[in-house]
């Protein structure tokens, strides 16, 4: 069957509309495809920034862990070489700090080796500094019990329980 030019006409006509249909659908789908894969790239940048920041972080913490540690590298604690270098230690922070010592006696200790009980009274200002000088001494000592009680205007009688860890035969 042979094609008059009118319809040859007509097939040519809608074989390039379709054409024409297909690439702007192929258009559509790939611009969609394009705009899909910036915002992809777009995340990824973003993610990206996050975790460069995120390592600035840890790097700065793990240089300030690192300085930490060489600090406490550096700080010395010593023990004290008996119960009575340990008392007298204790009792001189006191001394020092015009607190009135009202008794002082062996504690049994929590966890360490060695502990004192005292019972004081002084300025509260005072105690609190001598609680500071307690911790400054450069033996290990730690408080394992405090309690303050008003006296006389701006005096505080208290009670507290230190100890240490003996070197072995300090006892």
């Amino acid at each position: 069957m042979k094609l008059s030019f009118p319809r040859k006409r007509v097939v040519l006509s809608l074989s390039i509309a379709f054409l024409i249909f297909l690439i702007v659908l192929g258009q559509f789908f790939f611009s969609r495809a394009v705009t899909a894969e910036r915002e992809m790239i777009e995340d990824l940048r973003t993610r990206r920034m996050l975790l460069e920041l995120d390592i600035q972080n840890k790097t700065r913490l793990l240089q300030a862990y690192k300085a930490t540690i060489g600090v406490i590298g550096d700080y010395r604690i010593s023990l004290p070489i008996d119960e009575v270098a340990f008392f007298s230690s204790v009792e001189r922070e006191l001394a020092r700090n015009g607190i009135q010592v009202n008794s002082m006696k062996p504690s049994k200790p929590v966890s360490g080796s060695s502990a004192v009980q005292i019972e004081f009274i002084g300025p509260y200002y005072s105690v609190l500094n001598v609680m500071a000088d307690w911790r400054g001494m450069g033996s290990a000592v730690r408080m394992v019990s405090v309690s303050l009680v008003k006296d006389e205007p701006g005096m505080v009688k208290g009670t507290a329980v230190l100890e240490t860890v003996l070197p072995e035969g300090g006892v």
